[in-house]
């Protein structure tokens, strides 16, 4: 930190900043942020914090996300008054469901009423304005007086950064940021700020799920996000190794290496079936894991509906009726009444609210502890056992690309995550974010975290995660990949400028398929159901009149764009040719392939 003193209270804000490890600070600028935005750019020098200019809130917020998926290290983002508040909430709910912190910053118009423009401050003043977001984000608060600012920002990054972590949002006067700091102010000791440590679970629950691992015949791990956490991959590997345990992985983090033997995600149907207990370790939704989908809405004799959970489709356990389950995790810390994403209530026989890796670690250590022979050979007939169910997985998935989808046009998901990577795997690369189907996981060398970013959510979010993550490789040397869905890049076809502006090397390469799919299969399942014309289940879906030219749509932005491409036999070059103009001119390049849509 080599800030000088700060002067204004709006310098205080960028001085706590820098000190509480911001690096960048996305935004679209606006006049009631105007105070801290001066500051960073002229007392802070735009060095740490540094500006980002992004077309759409939203976009500011996601590259905020990005950044601390990549990362671990929080940002802080700008966002004007009510409207650009109003713009960044979809990305601030994601980051909500996503666990990640950041600090949020808003301005308003003058609280003193007397001081506001005709108009424009009036519209621009709300009380209060973190009304907007309020449901969704962990904390917020409005502060008045300096010595309030500091507390603000500090309590704000203690509760962002507490698992389970999300964003906060503290909102400012314009005239309280443009005001002089009183002489003298006491600048704070940040070393005696930190972020709560967190819980570990409570002992005597650990041992009893410790004491079921080691009486089960058929356990089973599932688990979410263990891999974003320093030692959470190991614990896991330890745990799994010894015990001779399956894995199913959950989410878009990396949790263990997908060649791992114990790794038997995408075969989830047949090792939970016969599982006597299930761990779940930092899942909040259960019954996504528990259950499947089986059918498709039908008509019943008298012509009505067919109905059950989930718009008329039936849903069926995948475990006995008999299997005991073990929830872990902080989940329970985060549930809100506003938005229901903590799913539906499961019966458990433990629960322990506590670390994931804290408690896998203890589970490992008081397991060997108490491991007998009998433990061993179950351990060694399960991991036999595991480890051919994941052989017979990949050979599966392996026929099935050389026999049926490797000849596909439009291009399937499963060629292109296979020629993306045939491009990338001599290379220091990294997935910032987005996903082919799952092709990427079950295809590519997935065995280290740190290439395995691939997260945020999609309708505008995207590319400002991506381009947030590829942002915190810039100068590193590693080639960032960006699988981006064409529907999600329409929402926010302006982040393609600040890519362009801040000059972040990205290879985007493009999952067209002309639609926006997923209402298809809704479309599909009521069309069939009413007995009605399926021809009409496009209308209002797809995206094909008029088909966006991508490439075309980068190159106006002075990026390098190729495509679209139809022939899978021409997209290897292409992407030769991206790689290059990213590795070379150290900017993006984005290559669009025309798909199958899953």
């Amino acid at each position: 930190m080599n800030l000088e003193r700060p002067e204004y209270v709006s310098d205080l804000i960028v001085y706590l900043l820098d000190a509480l490890g911001v690096e960048y600070v996305p935004l679209n600028p606006g006049a009631t942020t105007r105070g801290i935005h001066e500051s960073i750019v002229n007392y802070g020098g735009n060095k740490r914090p540094e500006l980002i200019t992004c077309c759409h809130e939203e976009l500011a917020v996601a590259m905020a996300e990005g950044y601390y998926l990549a990362t671990g290290r929080l940002q802080a983002t700008l966002v004007h008054d009510i409207v650009g508040l109003q713009h960044a909430s979809k990305a601030i709910y994601e980051a909500w469901l996503n666990h990640t912190p950041m600090i949020i910053i808003g301005g308003t118009g003058p609280l003193d009423a007397s001081h506001r423009r005709p108009w424009i401050d009036w519209i621009h003043t709300a009380e209060v304005q973190a009304q907007l977001i309020r449901d969704y984000v962990k904390w917020d608060d409005q502060p008045q007086g300096a010595q309030s600012v500091v507390d603000s920002m500090l309590r704000a990054y203690q509760i962002a950064m507490t698992e389970p972590r999300g964003p906060v949002y503290l909102c400012f006067d314009v005239e309280l940021q443009e005001s002089r700091l009183p002489d003298g102010f006491p600048l704070p000791d940040l070393s005696r700020f930190r972020p709560s440590a967190s819980p570990s679970g409570n002992a005597e629950a650990i041992n009893e799920a410790a004491q079921a691992l080691l009486e089960a015949e058929w356990p089973v791990l599932v688990v979410e996000g263990l891999g974003r956490s320093p030692g959470g991959t190991e614990a896991l590997q330890d745990l799994a190794e010894f015990l001779g345990v399956p894995v199913l992985e959950q989410g878009s983090a990396f949790n263990l290496p997908n060649s791992h033997p114990l790794n038997l995600t995408g075969a989830n149907a047949e090792v939970l079936k016969d599982a006597d207990l299930v761990v779940t370790v930092g899942i909040k939704d259960v019954e996504s894991v528990l259950k499947r989908a089986v059918t498709e809405p039908g008509t019943t004799g008298s012509g009505s509906p067919r109905m059950a959970s989930g718009y008329g489709r039936i849903y069926e356990s995948l475990i006995p009726d008999s299997t005991k389950l073990v929830r872990i995790g902080l989940e329970d810390y985060g549930v809100k009444a506003w938005p229901s994403s903590y799913g539906r209530l499961m019966p458990a026989d433990t629960s322990i609210l506590g670390n994931g890796v804290q408690v896998v670690q203890e589970l490992g250590r008081i397991c060997r502890d108490s491991a007998d022979s009998g433990v061993q050979r179950k351990a060694k007939s399960r991991s036999e056992r595991a480890a051919k169910i994941h052989n017979d997985l990949y050979d599966r998935l392996r026929s099935d690309l050389k026999d049926r989808l490797w000849s596909q046009q439009p291009t399937s998901t499963a060629r292109l995550a296979a020629e993306i990577w045939e491009t990338i795997k001599d290379e220091d690369w990294v997935l910032v974010h987005g996903s082919l189907s799952g092709w990427e996981r079950r295809l590519w060398d997935v065995s280290d975290p740190s290439r395995w970013v691939a997260g945020g959510g999609g309708t505008g979010t995207g590319m400002g995660v991506a381009m947030g993550a590829a942002l915190s490789f810039k100068g590193s040397g590693k080639v960032c990949v960006s699988i981006q869905n064409d529907g999600d890049l329409l929402y926010t076809a302006g982040s393609l400028w600040t890519a362009a502006h801040h000059e972040i090397p990205m290879l985007v390469v493009m999952f067209n398929n002309g639609s926006y799919y997923q209402d298809i299969g809704h479309q599909t399942a009521v069309t069939r159901m009413r007995e009605r014309n399926l021809e009409t289940i496009g209308v209002g879906v797809n995206l094909d009149s008029p088909s966006t030219d991508f490439a075309n749509l980068a190159r106006s932005f002075g990026l390098y764009g190729e495509g679209p491409i139809r022939d899978p036999d021409e997209i290897h070059a292409a992407l030769e040719r991206g790689l290059k103009v990213v590795k070379e001119e150290g900017r993006t390049a984005l290559i669009d392939t025309l798909t199958q849509p899953r």
